[in-house]
């Protein structure tokens, strides 16, 4: 052999990620000057780099080369020992020389975890997926667990413990219940966290937020508003329209029988007086009618009965009101006077928010939520009757000022109530 080489030292050990060092003397034992070449066996060629790559030693010389050792921080390198090899290759004689050595890569720990989503909402639990991967290169005993300070949640976990080896994934799921119910209000945000605990004490904390809605929620309240004033509107157009048409055609349709069945007898006698040879008796009287034939009519309202000097009176109340606020308009009908309220119209131009409500000598009319529309009429078939010094009022509940197309944001709600019938004087 023309090179003798030995390693300073048999074994090395040496980190995933880091690195280590081992020599290996050469000495040329041949009376020539030869150039030496090394090749490494038994470990990844990537892992090792030789300082120097190449050697020329003269005869009876001695050099020392160093081999470093950069294994990478993957969980595809496993822990243990690797033995290894130093092949010495001169360039003149065929002969080559193999000193041998072990590397041992040393096992370090790695735990990646994931917990998605990490806000999620209900109205009373949610699921959340909890991924962990084992990225060191040994098993793992895994423990998982979840607590909040708030104590307002109920958390479970499955599996609560696993077995990873290296490169191992496990898919887990953590289930928050909030232990009440929210039935109105804002959502409710309760942050909770996730532990994963693996050996050595290596920990992965996660934090996750449970966003719990109200049961009823705005949408539902403004449905139901909606819906109470639909029902509002179909009574007051029973009471106001439908019922007295049906009442009106009901006694037509009664006097008409009533009438013809006094016909029909008057008509029986007739027919009997002529076939006894009689004078006919005298055909009934008609049912007299409730209005008035001749004159002037009178203009009704309940028991009372108004004077011809009754007019047409139209009556505009506008109101603003802060956001938050309450107020009220008012129209207060004269000593002396009667007021007949026939038709009424309400108008919310800005589309505010809140409620709206039309009385008259303090009986409600009909309530709006203001919400549902820009302009409401109504129109009474049977008038409303305000007595006087009795008031026709409209009250406004401002819970948010709307925005008029092309116009800067109002800082009040603004509503009004035009009012039209008849006013007369007391009879009397």
């Amino acid at each position: 052999m023309s090179a003798s080489a030995s390693l300073a030292r048999l074994s090395v050990a040496v980190m995933p990620g880091g690195e280590a060092h081992v020599s290996i003397i050469v000495r040329n034992t041949v009376d020539i000057v030869e150039a030496y070449r090394f090749d490494i066996v038994g470990v990844p060629a990537e892992w090792a780099s030789i300082d120097p790559p190449t050697l020329s030693l003269y005869p009876g010389t001695a050099e020392t080369v160093t081999i470093t050792f950069r294994p990478p921080r993957s969980s595809q390198v496993p822990a243990g020992d690797m033995p290894f090899g130093i092949r010495v290759i001169p360039s003149e004689h065929p002969d080559a020389s193999v000193e041998e050595g072990t590397l041992t890569i040393l096992p370090f720990s790695q735990l990646s975890a994931d917990l998605r989503p990490q806000v999620h909402s209900g109205r009373r639990r949610a699921r959340y997926r909890l991924e962990t991967e084992n990225r060191g290169n040994r098993s793992e005993d895994l423990d998982f667990s979840a607590s909040d300070s708030a104590e307002q949640l109920k958390l479970a976990l499955r599996p609560a413990t696993a077995v990873l080896d290296p490169g191992g994934l496990s898919d887990g799921v953590v289930v928050a219940r909030a232990k009440r119910l929210l039935w109105r209000g804002e959502p409710r945000r309760m942050p909770f966290q996730t532990q994963v605990r693996g050996e050595d004490d290596a920990v992965v904390t996660l934090s996750g937020t449970f966003i719990q809605r109200p049961v009823l929620s705005a949408w539902l309240l403004k449905l139901l508003a909606l819906l109470l004033a639909l029902l509002l509107a179909l009574i007051a157009l029973w009471f106001g329209l439908l019922r007295p048409t049906v009442r009106s055609a009901a006694r037509e349709a009664a006097d008409g029988k009533v009438q013809q069945a006094a016909n029909q007898a008057a008509q029986a006698a007739v027919d009997r007086q002529q076939s006894q040879g009689g004078a006919p008796p005298p055909p009934p009287a008609s049912k007299p009618s409730s209005e008035p034939t001749s004159g002037t009519p009178s203009k009704g309202i309940g028991n009372a009965q108004l004077t011809d000097g009754a007019e047409q009176v139209a009556k505009s109340i506008p109101l603003r009101t802060k956001v938050g606020g309450l107020a009220e308009g008012e129209f207060v009908i004269p000593d002396g006077k009667i007021f007949l309220l026939t038709d009424y119209l309400v108008a919310n131009p800005q589309g505010d928010e809140g409620t709206l409500t039309v009385s008259a000598n303090g009986e409600k009319v009909i309530p709006y939520a203001l919400e549902n529309f820009r302009d409401q009429d109504y129109h009474s078939v049977t008038p409303i009757r305000v007595p006087a010094k009795g008031r026709v009022t409209m009250t406004v509940t401002c819970r948010k000022a709307g925005t008029p197309p092309d116009m800067p944001p109002p800082s009040t709600c603004s509503e009004s109530l035009y009012l039209n019938g008849l006013m007369a004087n007391v009879p009397g």
